[in-house]
C-alpha cells in the first residue's frame, strides 16, 4: 500500500511538472547566488562607478560580452561586434582659468559661480528679464523695449505656471525658453538666479563642469549658462532699483519683478575657459535567435542600463565611488541571468534582443541612439522590457522617510501597461498569476504621477517610436545616486523573483501568435 501511495504521489508530481509551461524550469536557473556573484563585480570599486564614458564602464561591458560568448549569444551590435559606440564630444571647464569680475571684485569658479562649459571671454552690460520665458500668442514678452543684443541676461530659475502644468508640451503652447530667446536675440550668456543652487555651488560643480554630447543626438551648446552665489548676485544688484534678495523674494511668490536694464556703467567680465576632447562609450548588444523560421525575424527586446555616475570629485574620507549596486547594477545582472536562461536551453519562437545601454544617466543616450540607429529593423521589435533598479526592498521597521517608496520583498513597481501597453499588461498578469504571484504595484503607471517615471528610463526611447514598453522598478531610496548604493543592501531573493517573472513575460511574448498592439502616440500625447 505504501509503495502504491508513493508511486501515485510521484505520478502526481510528474503530471504537475509536465503541466507547467516550459519556461518555468528555465526561469528557476536564475538564482540569488549567481546574481550576487555578478553584482559583486559590476558594482565593485574596481569599476569606479561605471561613468559614461570611462574605463570602468568599458570593463563592465567586456564582462557582459565574455559571458554572452560563452553561452553562444550572437553579436547584435555594429560591424559584426557586440557593441554600438557612442562617440562623445566632451567639453570641460578649465577651472583655474575661468573667472568672473564685477568692477574691482573677482569671483572664483566652484566657489562663487558655476557655468556650463561653453567658451566665452567678454565684458558686457546686464539686463534682468524675469524668468525669461516669452509667449507671443499670449502677449507675454519680458524683452519688450529692451536691447539685449551683446548683453548678459539675468533670469530667475523656474517656469510660468502654464508651462509647469503642461510640462513637455510647452513648445506646442507657444512658449519660448530663456535659452531660445537668448540665442535668437543675440545675448552673450544667461546668468540664472537659483536659490536652490546658490547656497551649494561647490556641490553642483561636478555636474556643471563637464558636458558630454553624443554628436548624432545633441547639438553642441551655444549659450553659456551661469549660476551665481549670493555673494556674486549681491555685487551685481548693489545700488540697483531692486536687490538680489528682493528679486528672490518676489519670485518665490510666483511673480518675478518687471524686466529692467542694470546701470549702464555696470559690466560683468566673464571668462569661461573650455577644453574639448573626443571619447567613446559602448552599448552592449546580443541576439538569441528564435526557433521559428518565420517569427525569428521579430524580436522581444530586453534592456538595462549598465552605466552609473562615476566618482565624486570631492567628499569626505576615501569612499567617493558611486558603485551603483541598485542603479543599475541590479538590472544589468538580472538581464545577464535572463540571457543565460534563454541561451542555454530550449528557445521560444521569436528572437531575443539583449541591450546593456551606456549613457542612461546622461539622458537615455544609449537607448536613444539605438532607436535612431537600430542594428535590427525597428519595425521588427515587438516590445521593450526594461529593468532599472530592481534590487531593493523596504526592510521591516525602516522609518527613513527617503525609503518610504521602496517596494516590499515580494513587490515590484510596473510602469507602462496602464499608460500605453495594455496588451503587455495582460500577458504579465497571466504569467505572474501562474508562477510567483508577486505584488505588481501600478502606482507609478500613470501620467499624473508627479515623479513622471514613465518618461525617465530607457523603455521610453522605444515607446517614442511606437514600440510597446514596460518598466520594472523597486523604488527610489535614500541611497539613490549616493556612494552608499552598495551590494550589501541588495535583496537577492527578490531580484531573482523579479528576473524570473521578467523571463516568463519575455518568453510568453516571444512565443505568442500575435504581436502586442503598437503604442498610439497621438493618444499618449493627448493624455500627457
Amino acid at each position: 500500500m505504501k509503495r502504491l501511495l508513493a508511486l501515485s504521489f510521484s505520478l502526481l508530481l510528474l503530471w504537475a511538472w509536465a503541466d507547467r509551461p516550459l519556461w518555468m524550469s528555465r526561469a528557476e536557473t536564475i538564482t540569488p547566488t549567481d546574481l550576487r556573484a555578478h553584482l559583486e563585480f559590476i558594482a565593485s570599486d574596481a569599476l569606479e562607478g561605471r561613468d559614461t564614458p570611462s574605463r570602468g564602464l568599458e570593463i563592465a561591458g567586456l564582462y557582459i560580452v565574455s559571458h554572452l560568448q560563452r553561452w553562444g549569444v550572437k553579436p547584435g551590435g555594429e560591424n559584426g561586434t557586440y557593441f554600438q559606440p557612442l562617440n562623445f564630444r566632451i567639453d570641460a571647464i578649465n577651472t583655474g582659468e575661468t573667472r568672473i569680475q564685477v568692477g574691482t571684485r573677482s569671483f572664483e569658479y566652484g566657489v562663487d559661480f558655476v557655468a556650463r562649459p561653453v567658451a566665452l571671454n567678454a565684458s558686457a552690460p546686464l539686463v534682468y528679464v524675469g524668468n525669461g520665458w516669452s509667449n507671443p500668442d499670449k502677449g507675454i514678452d519680458p524683452y519688450a523695449g529692451l536691447d539685449v543684443q551683446g548683453k548678459v541676461l539675468v533670469v530667475q530659475a523656474g517656469y510660468p505656471r502654464e508651462v509647469v502644468e503642461n510640462f513637455g508640451n510647452e513648445s506646442e503652447l507657444g512658449w519660448r525658453s530663456p535659452e531660445q530667446n537668448a540665442q535668437e536675440k543675440g545675448a552673450l550668456a544667461l546668468l540664472r538666479i537659483d536659490p536652490s543652487d546658490m547656497e551649494r555651488i561647490d556641490r553642483i560643480e561636478r555636474a556643471w563642469s563637464v558636458r558630454r554630447t553624443v554628436e548624432t543626438l545633441q547639438p553642441a551648446p551655444t549659450i553659456p549658462v551661469i549660476v551665481g552665489s549670493a555673494r556674486l548676485l549681491d555685487a551685481l544688484f548693489a545700488g540697483e532699483r531692486v536687490s538680489a534678495a528682493e528679486l528672490i523674494q518676489r519670485a518665490s511668490g510666483g511673480e518675478p519683478a518687471p524686466s529692467f536694464a542694470l546701470s549702464s556703467d555696470k559690466r560683468i567680465a566673464v571668462n569661461i575657459s573650455v577644453r574639448t576632447q573626443q571619447e567613446t562609450a559602448h552599448t552592449v548588444i546580443g541576439i538569441i535567435e528564435g526557433s521559428d523560421p518565420a517569427l525569428k525575424r521579430e524580436y522581444v527586446s530586453l534592456g538595462a542600463h549598465l552605466d552609473h555616475v562615476g566618482v565624486a570629485s570631492r567628499g569626505e574620507g576615501t569612499n567617493r565611488i558611486y558603485n551603483g549596486a541598485d542603479d543599475n547594477g541590479s538590472g544589468s545582472v538580472a538581464l545577464l541571468e535572463i540571457a543565460e536562461a534563454f541561451a542555454t536551453g530550449a528557445r521560444p519562437k521569436r528572437s531575443i534582443l539583449l541591450l546593456w545601454y551606456a549613457g542612461e544617466e546622461k539622458g537615455l543616450l544609449g537607448s536613444r541612439l539605438f532607436v535612431e540607429r537600430p542594428t535590427v529593423p525597428l519595425e521588427n521589435i515587438i516590445v521593450n522590457i526594461n529593468l532599472d533598479m530592481v534590487g531593493r526592498s523596504k526592510a521591516a521597521g525602516d522609518t527613513n522617510p527617503r525609503n518610504r517608496d521602496l517596494s516590499g520583498p515580494n513587490e515590484v513597481y510596473v510602469i507602462g501597461p496602464n499608460v500605453a501597453s495594455p496588451d503587455i499588461g495582460e500577458v504579465m498578469n497571466r504569467v505572474n498569476e501562474q508562477y510567483l504571484r508577486m505584488e505588481l504595484n501600478p502606482v507609478y503607471d500613470s501620467l499624473q504621477h508627479p515623479e513622471q517615471l514613465f518618461f525617465r528610463s530607457d523603455h521610453y526611447s522605444f515607446v517614442s517610436k511606437g514600440i510597446p514598453g514596460i518598466f520594472f522598478f523597486s523604488g527610489l531610496h535614500a541611497d539613490y545616486h549616493q556612494v552608499t548604493d552598495t551590494v550589501e543592501k541588495i535583496d537577492f531573493e527578490k531580484m531573482a523573483r523579479v528576473a524570473r517573472t521578467v523571463f516568463g513575460l519575455a518568453w510568453e511574448l516571444a512565443d505568442a501568435p500575435e504581436r502586442p498592439a503598437r503604442v498610439n502616440l497621438e493618444r499618449l500625447e493627448r493624455r500627457r
